[in-house]
């Protein structure tokens, strides 16, 4: 098997475009060119992008503010999904919604699993805080997360003498009280270069949290990739059923139905810090969730594509 970057003049080297996030102009002529090639062409769906909300970063790429209209990448991203052989996406909700707009498309459902070589020898590591530590990590897509949570985590960490650790969004300190924004450790978004680097601080928390708002329909789609990650750390979660209730239980992870729920929770298991009930939960987690250990199902769709 043969993988490198699509261009016009290696076409007869491949078999098969795989895609993802590509919404311009030359992508579609690239597919197109593929198509005309007998080839075949897969794309990767990971986000619905056709209901943005505009707090996400890359609204303004595919809508245009103050009017809601769509700007062209979203005509060139429904006509590659169109084009498309062979539609991947991450979960079955995210499947629901593809073939509820493309009826003909061919889906199949390939979950993000993590890399068990980037976790299996990592450590926890100590932080020097005279307090327990709240970890989260993400991008700016959850600003509609953290104003729904926020007035939350400034309680609990006032209760528990906690701190917090955000990594990849420190922008959000405009969203906290003044209270909760002097309890945050902040990092910002690292390049692929330096995961190494945000693997370590991971590692370094007490715990976790994921929570992802059940009022956006785009949250909805999200994979629940971050928990794996906080399991493969070996670090005790708390998050949402949206999109969490699909991962393996474990002592240590704690999936809540609603906001009522999330102080309570938080408090106890940030009193337990350091719960090594997670270690179990990162065996489980590295064993059945890795792509070392999944990567076949990728592969099959791959033969199955090409025959």
């Amino acid at each position: 098997m043969t993988i490198g970057r699509p261009a016009i003049g290696d076409i007869d080297d491949f078999d098969i475009l795989w895609l993802q996030q590509h919404a311009d102009a030359e992508t579609e002529v690239l597919a197109r060119a593929y198509k005309e090639a007998g080839k075949k062409v897969v794309y990767d769906v990971d986000d619905w992008l056709f209901a943005m909300p505009p707090s996400w970063p890359a609204y303004d790429y595919f809508f245009t503010r103050g009017t809601g209209h769509p700007t062209n990448a979203i005509g060139f991203y429904e006509r590659l999904l169109g084009l498309a052989d062979v539609v991947t996406t991450t979960t079955s909700y995210l499947a629901e919604k593809i073939l509820k707009k493309f009826p003909k498309a061919d889906v199949r459902v390939l979950p993000n699993f993590i890399m068990a070589g980037d976790w299996d020898t990592m450590s926890r590591l100590e932080h020097n805080l005279d307090g327990p530590v709240l970890g989260w990590f993400g991008t700016g897509n959850h600003w509609d997360d953290w104003v729904e949570t926020a007035h939350i985590l400034d309680r609990v960490l006032a209760d528990t003498g906690g701190y917090m650790a955000v990594m990849g969004s420190p922008e959000v300190l405009a969203c906290f009280p003044e209270r909760l924004a002097k309890k945050v450790q902040l990092h910002s978004l690292m390049s692929v270069d330096k995961l190494p680097t945000l693997r370590r601080l991971i590692t370094a928390c007490d715990v976790g949290l994921s929570w992802v708002s059940d009022r956006i329909e785009a949250g909805l789609c999200r994979s629940p990739l971050k928990a794996l990650q906080w399991g493969a750390a070996g670090v005790p979660l708390v998050a949402s059923r949206t999109i969490y209730d699909k991962i393996p239980s474990a002592e240590s992870f704690f999936a809540l139905s609603d906001l009522e729920n999330l102080e309570e929770t938080l408090g106890v298991v940030l009193g337990g810090a350091r719960d090594e009930s997670a270690e179990d939960w990162k065996e489980k987690v590295l064993a059945e969730y890795s792509y070392e250990t999944q990567a076949h199902r990728w592969i099959d769709v791959l033969v199955s594509v090409s025959r």
